[in-house]
């Protein structure tokens, strides 16, 4: 078997037909700011003029092009953290030097926004990638932060190397954060700091917010949520069915259907051992070639989130050596083939992770206490007197269940922007709705 050659990239859920954005070459860091700052002016909001009034197509397809917000084409910056330079990582993690993230520099004095990605997701996917064009297009420097489920995270950054869990999630990205500004503030003039995050990203931002707010270390100005889960387990659950309730023959075909999945993704990517299906620009163009009416993206949306969750599995369980998937006394290395355990993390749902390992090491046996932490309720009263901290969504996000939409339109009131349509996520880059985005950000 030969060696990995480092993480691959998985399409979970874009255009279809699209192709991977290119690799944009790491520009030297900057030498220094610019003299004198410019000012960021705020927009115009155009009319939201989204065309796609079905959810799942909205998720599926995204913005179509003539709609997207105006976006930088300054060279991206990838760059490798150091977290914890003394942890002993497994060989087969090999190409995990540190933690990866990307940033994009203003040439003069500017904000900066950190930008958390949503499940699964790292800093280079497509919408971290345009979310940070669209802002650095407005003036601002802005940092691009893999999500804590990301496998990179857990294990170059996570303290416990099990994600989910808010106010430890929140602990991590923040030392994460602290240490990034402390870097490229040596380069850059960094006039005031501000937060965000999508769709779980969002959830994480939220509590993150609420630990600036105690330690007041980099002191957030203003924080945006996109498109958060009001409760990250009922949104769990919530997924799990797309894929569930959407299977050609139901339930029982469920094994038929992922042992296809798992054969289409293998025939993609036969050269390779590594498991990393965290990208978002990589169309699932073989589960959807045939039909696209919405049980087939439903079960389509459901299965990228399962690619998440057995990424996520398969490293928490390799770090914390549990032997939940990966034997716990077989070393982890780069000649270790990982396609006999593709299958066994696919039939592993996050709802599965909950029960089975999440709430044994946070809370005994699966309870109610866990499940209402995992919600922004839990942290209500915080979010609601917080003047700073704003909402954005679509009405027909398929992550939100009955009622969740009422519940966050209550915790923000004034500072909640609902959109009438786009599915999750999928009129995030639209013009209207980036000029909101922008628009907040400015004092």
């Amino acid at each position: 078997m030969q060696k990995n050659d480092g993480p691959l990239l998985l399409r979970l859920m874009g255009k279809i037909g699209s192709v991977m954005f290119a690799c944009l070459l790491v520009a030297a860091c900057a030498t220094g700011p610019e003299p004198g700052a410019r000012e960021i002016v705020r927009r115009d909001i155009p009319a939201f003029d989204y065309p796609y009034d079905n959810p799942w197509i909205a998720t599926v397809l995204r913005t179509p092009e003539s709609q997207l917000a105006p976006r930088s084409e300054a060279p991206r910056r990838d760059a490798t953290l150091q977290v914890f330079p003394d942890r002993e990582v497994p060989e087969g993690f090999w190409y995990y030097r540190g933690l990866n993230y990307s940033y994009f520099a203003q040439p003069h004095p500017a904000p900066m926004i950190f930008m958390i990605a949503g499940t699964g997701a790292d800093s280079r996917s497509g919408l971290m990638d345009s979310l940070g064009r669209i802002l650095h297009h407005a003036g601002f420097h802005v940092v691009l932060l893999p999500s804590p489920t990301h496998s990179n995270f857990i294990v170059t950054a996570s303290t416990t190397y099990l994600p989910g869990n808010g106010p430890q999630d929140a602990a991590d990205l923040y030392r994460v954060m602290r240490m990034i500004h402390g870097e490229l503030s040596r380069s850059l003039e960094i006039t005031e700091t501000h937060l965000a995050g999508y769709s779980l990203g969002a959830w994480h931002a939220a509590f993150t917010a609420k630990l600036d707010e105690e330690e007041k270390a980099l002191n957030f100005q203003r924080v945006l949520l996109l498109s958060p889960p009001l409760s990250l387990y009922h949104s769990l659950v919530t997924v799990e069915q797309f894929l569930l309730n959407n299977l050609p023959g139901g339930i029982d075909s469920l094994d038929h259907f992922l042992d296809q999945a798992i054969q289409r993704i293998a025939l993609v990517f036969q050269n390779t051992d590594a498991m990393d299906f965290s990208d978002e620009d990589y169309a699932l163009q073989s589960l959807l070639q045939t039909t696209f009416g919405d049980e087939r993206l439903a079960a389509a949306v459901g299965l990228s989130f399962r690619l998440a969750s057995a990424n996520m599995v398969f490293t928490a369980d390799v770090m914390r050596r549990m032997g939940y998937v990966f034997p716990r006394d077989l070393p982890f290395r780069s000649t270790t083939p990982l396609g006999r355990y593709l299958g066994i993390s696919l039939r592993v749902s996050f709802l599965d992770y909950f029960d089975d390992v999440f709430s044994a090491y946070y809370g005994g046996e699966p309870g109610l206490d866990l499940i209402e932490q995992s919600s922004l309720n839990s942290i209500g009263e915080y979010l609601s007197r917080s003047e700073k901290i704003g909402m954005l969504t679509s009405r027909d996000d398929i992550i939100l269940g009955p009622g969740d939409l009422e519940q966050l339109q209550a915790l923000f009131g004034e500072r909640a922007w609902i959109f009438p349509q786009g599915g999750h996520l999928g009129s995030l880059e639209h013009r209207a709705v980036a000029a909101h985005l922008v628009n907040f950000f400015i004092q």
